[in-house]
């Protein structure tokens, strides 16, 4: 496996098999197990070196989530930072750690987090979710828009991507039968009173503008 490479507050890291292996084989003892019959087995010492990297790593990913919930962002950022040294493949510490960047409006190295979160872990929709809230909420309403169709792809009916995308549409002005269709399903699947309205007011806007055409 090739080295990955990733960046952690502005600094890239290089992480991977091939230097864990590097570190461990000069002056180090194997390791040695009991199998069922008793017999002792020979493990790899670089398999036994990555497999404590990771169990440390869901340590300081435990306790960043921890000092997330309890409002210590400085602290958590720093967790998650020492889980990601550790074991970059931890997708959603890329996700927190992103939220936590987008939440001290440092929006460039969010979206970075963010993709990174989303490259790990194809399937699920919330770090592209985020990049469009990051990106809306520096005003760039057609990337958000992008974002949210992306994440919509993930999952049909995510439901904050639906909020995202009639938002970020309102702020373009724009709509289509597609967007027509996205906003009644998000007006079955909503149970915010707030959000029923809002949907109800965007699907009447973009009617009127597909009707205007």
């Amino acid at each position: 496996m090739n080295p990955t490479s990733r960046t952690i507050n502005g600094t890239r890291i290089l992480l991977g098999v091939g230097l864990l292996i590097s570190g461990v084989l000069v002056g180090c003892s194997s390791t040695s197990t009991r199998s069922d019959s008793g017999a002792l087995s020979e493990i790899d010492p670089a398999i036994a070196y990555a497999r404590r990297q990771r169990a440390e790593a869901r340590e300081h990913y435990t306790t960043a989530t921890e000092l997330y919930k309890e409002g210590e962002h400085e602290a958590a950022l720093a967790e998650y930072r020492k889980a990601l040294e550790l074991d970059d493949q931890l997708y959603a510490a890329w996700n927190n750690m992103g939220q936590l960047l987008m939440a001290q409006n440092n929006y460039a190295d969010a979206v970075n987090a963010f993709q990174i979160a989303a490259s790990i872990e194809p399937s699920d929709p919330r770090p592209v979710y985020n990049i469009g809230l990051a990106y809306q909420r520096v005003g760039w309403a057609a990337d958000a828009y992008k974002s949210y169709e992306q994440a919509l792809a993930r999952e049909q009916y995510y439901l904050p991507a639906m909020r995202g995308l009639a938002r970020s549409a309102e702020m373009l002005g724009s709509g289509d039968r597609q967007l027509l269709e996205t906003i009644k399903q998000a007006q079955l699947r909503e149970t915010d009173d707030q959000w029923r309205d809002y949907f109800r007011a965007q699907y009447s806007r973009v009617e009127t503008l597909l009707e205007n055409r």
